[in-house]
């Protein structure tokens, strides 16, 4: 993490190597949309280089990965909302919201779950379960109260 936020390129395309498929695991049950996965691990590689010197020197670069990931899934639910309401503002028509139920292809039953839960509490159970996260590691990575955790 020194190397990257010293400008070493290197050092993104070995961060990138170490945790991508880990990353990607993480993304793909983060989130409904199964079309995003591979755009949003990259934008979390990529926003890792950017704040790289904002690294707060645990151990584990992981869980700080995690919680760009999980900044960035807010950020486009956000901005999906935004934009199914200039939609509907636009056109006259009322948005409904996507059941992630049709869009996640799950090939087992934990998978089909996720799926049915919303996207933050999703979002925190793969970080405890999956990923191994701690409650104070998710709220530090999310910026949220230990007690939302």
């Amino acid at each position: 993490m020194v190397r990257l936020a010293g400008g070493d390129s290197g050092a993104l395309g070995e961060l990138y190597d170490r945790y991508r498929e880990r990353m990607r695991r993480f993304v793909a049950r983060a989130t409904a949309d199964a079309e995003d996965v591979d755009d949003l691990v990259h934008a979390t590689f990529l926003t890792a280089a950017k704040t790289a010197a904002r690294y707060d020197g645990r151990p584990s670069c992981h869980p700080w990965l995690i919680g760009i990931a999980a900044q960035l899934l807010r950020r486009r639910r956000r901005a999906v909302g935004r934009f199914l309401a200039v939609l509907s503002s636009a056109s006259g028509l009322r948005a409904t919201a996507v059941d992630p139920r049709g869009l996640l292809q799950a090939r087992t039953d934990v998978e089909r779950a996720l799926g049915r839960i919303s996207e933050p509490k999703r979002i925190a159970l793969v970080m405890a379960e999956v990923e191994g996260m701690t409650c104070p590691e998710i709220a530090a990575a999310l910026q949220i109260p230990i007690g939302t955790v």
